[in-house]
């Protein structure tokens, strides 16, 4: 494995998400916070909590997928795959709203999905562009958990 994007999420597992991928920063896993926009990059550090964060463009990436699907033989899927994963898959749609007068594109689930296998191919293209991220924010923690820990003096 060579990067690993892990949903941080917004609830309750928020913090030990962090903790886990903080503690393995120079091996690429990261945690992950998915946002909506279009035009956000696949992947991006978060400029407010020092890169340990990365925000996730799910939007684009969505897309991303929707047109390799429609080409019909740029993704490759086990033939050991159950159904679920591909309704899965095709949870959620493309639509186009009004707001302030201007259309607005968003993807939206279909009632009733679950929508697990496409989240976890979205992190993993997320993972995928990663390794193309400048290496800067990850040799710092490298050098961090490559320099030997301070030693413990007991006092008498």
């Amino acid at each position: 494995m060579d990067a690993a994007v892990i949903d941080a999420g917004d609830g309750g597992h928020f913090d030990a998400v962090m903790a886990f991928c903080n503690a393995r920063l120079s091996r690429r896993i990261l945690a992950g916070n998915g946002v909506a926009g279009f035009a956000r990059p696949a992947i991006q550090a978060s400029k407010t909590k020092k890169g340990r964060l990365f925000f996730v463009g799910v939007d684009g990436i969505k897309t991303q997928i929707i047109a390799r699907l429609a080409r019909g033989q740029t993704i490759r899927f086990s033939h050991t795959l159950e159904p679920t994963y591909y309704e899965q898959l095709a949870s959620e749609r493309r639509i186009v709203r009004m707001s302030r007068g201007r259309p607005v594109a968003r993807f939206e689930r279909k009632p009733g999905a679950r929508a697990e296998s496409l989240d976890c191919l979205t992190y993993g293209l997320a993972a995928k562009a990663a390794l193309a991220l400048n290496a800067a924010a990850f040799n710092q923690r490298a050098d961090e958990l490559r320099s030997p820990m301070p030693l413990c003096r007991h006092r008498p």
